[in-house]
C-alpha cells in the first residue's frame, strides 16, 4: 500500500465505501488467505480517495466539503462479479464492480474537487481488492479462486478515515447519501 509522505502538521485520510456483511469478513479473509497482510488493517471496501495528506488545520473544512458531496447524492446500487487485475502496472488483484460504476465515478469526481482537488497517482478505477503486493502465484491464485464472486447492495453513504503509519484505516465519520430521488 502506498502512504504519502507526511509533515508534522498534516494528517493521512482515506474516502471508502465499506463492503457490508457478509461479504467483506469473505473477502477480508481471502485477502489474508492469499498472503496479503493489508487485510489485517484495511476491511473490505471499495476506494473513493486514497490515502492523502491534509493538514490537520483543514480537518473542518474538508467534513464541510464531504457533507456536501453526500447531500448531492442518492443512494445507488453495487454489485461486484469477476475479478480482474492492475498488472503489469500494478501487484493487484481485485473483484470487479459491475454495476454503480458511474455513480461512483460521479461521486468521486465530486469528492475530488475544492480542498480535495489533489494529484493522483492512478486513474480511478471502482475495485476492491483482494491481493496486492504479494509474490505473482498468489496473485494468479487471487485471480482464479474469486473469479465467481458476486455480491450486491445499496450504497447509503461514504466513510471518511485516518489512516495511520501502518495502513490502518479508522473511521472518523459517516457520510450519507441524502439528495431527494428522482
Amino acid at each position: 500500500m502506498y502512504l504519502p509522505e507526511i509533515d508534522e502538521d498534516e494528517e493521512l485520510i482515506g474516502l471508502v465505501i465499506a463492503v457490508p456483511e457478509p461479504w467483506m469478513s469473505e473477502l477480508t479473509a481471502w485477502r489474508l488467505e492469499f498472503g496479503d497482510e493489508h487485510g489485517n488493517h484495511t476491511p473490505a471496501h471499495i476506494t473513493l480517495l486514497p490515502p492523502t495528506a491534509i493538514k490537520k488545520s483543514q480537518r473542518a473544512d474538508v467534513a464541510e466539503h464531504l457533507q456536501k458531496i453526500a447531500a448531492a447524492h442518492r443512494p445507488f446500487k453495487i454489485a461486484l462479479r469477476g475479478t480482474g487485475t492492475f498488472r503489469p502496472i500494478s501487484p493487484v488483484v481485485y473483484v470487479d464492480v459491475v454495476a454503480g460504476n458511474r455513480d461512483l465515478i460521479e461521486l468521486e469526481n465530486d469528492v475530488r474537487t475544492g480542498i480535495l482537488d489533489v494529484p493522483t497517482r492512478f486513474a480511478f478505477h471502482p475495485h476492491v481488492t483482494i491481493a496486492q503486493q504479494v509474490p505473482d502465484e498468489r496473485l494468479d491464485q487471487a485471480e482464479i479462486t474469486c473469479a465467481d464472486f458476486q455480491a450486491e447492495w445499496t450504497v447509503q453513504g461514504f466513510r471518511l478515515d485516518r489512516v495511520t503509519p501502518d495502513g490502518s484505516y479508522l473511521s472518523q465519520a459517516l457520510f450519507n447519501f441524502t439528495a431527494p430521488s428522482g
